[in-house]
């Protein structure tokens, strides 16, 4: 915009009239439909339209900034103020809340209860009873539970019940005096063995035999690695992670309930 003319505010201070209370009375002409010169006109105009933008750009901050909140942040908000009052009783988000599983564990009511037909656990394996074992109903006969020590007879297959053996209990014996057939684990606690074994034995009583299919979710390292099989068996090289596993499994004892 041009910039007012040094002639036209000296003539305006010899008349006694501030330039500036000249421009703002031009305004005010301006918004009560007077008519302008031109120029004046335009300058008064453009003036006013800026104005009148940094108006709307303020009223928008403070909308922004100041604005109550509306139906559905006021819900959302009484919604986590009762999960945060919940979380104060309990220390916990709520079980529907929980999404992540725990594996190797299976809920004390699963337990093969007819042979052949087969249990599924929370996690997925599937589990196939082909002897119950005992009866009794003592602490060392089962089912087993966390920290056990149990001894096992087992082996695992890929592909299929019939694919080549990766690893079994008499190939670890037969690195061991005597060369049993048979290996001591604790379960939950044995880094060697799969969450899917100690899943399956947990459904199992003393003396019983079973067979089971094991996700690649219980697998070692949750499946996300490859792993190496026993040196001693049939399937060489490393076992994709994220394969399925079969598995022979008898639960011979409970050494430590």
């Amino acid at each position: 915009s041009r910039r007012p003319s040094t002639r036209g505010s000296l003539a305006l201070l010899r008349s006694g009239i501030c330039p500036t209370c000249a421009r703002n009375r031009a305004m005010t002409r301006l918004a009560n439909g007077a008519a302008l010169p031109i120029r004046k006109r335009g300058r008064a105009l453009a003036c006013a339209l800026l104005v009148s933008g940094v108006v709307a750009a303020l009223v928008r901050v403070s909308r922004t900034t100041f604005a109550l909140p509306d139906a559905a942040t006021t819900r959302r908000g009484a919604s986590a103020a009762a999960a945060a009052a919940l979380l104060g009783h309990t220390g916990a988000l709520p079980a529907s809340a929980e999404e992540k599983k725990t594996y190797g564990y299976v809920p004390a009511e699963y337990v093969a209860k007819k042979v052949g037909e087969k249990v599924v656990t929370p996690n997925g394996l599937i589990y196939e009873p082909l002897d119950l074992g005992t009866d009794k109903t003592g602490i060392r006969d089962g089912p087993p539970r966390s920290g056990s020590n149990v001894v096992i007879r087992f082996a695992g297959h890929v592909d299929g019940f019939e694919g080549p053996i990766f690893d079994s209990s008499k190939y670890r014996g037969s690195r061991k005096p005597g060369k049993p057939d048979v290996v001591e684990v604790r379960l939950n606690l044995d880094p060697t063995v799969s969450n899917g074994m100690f899943e399956a034995l947990k459904l199992m009583k003393v003396g019983a035999k079973g067979r089971f299919i094991q996700p690649p979710i219980l697998s070692y390292n949750e499946g996300k690695a490859n792993f190496e099989g026993d040196e001693l068996g049939e399937a060489k090289g490393k076992i994709p992670g994220n394969s399925t596993l079969y598995y022979e499994v008898e639960l011979v004892d409970i050494v430590k309930p």
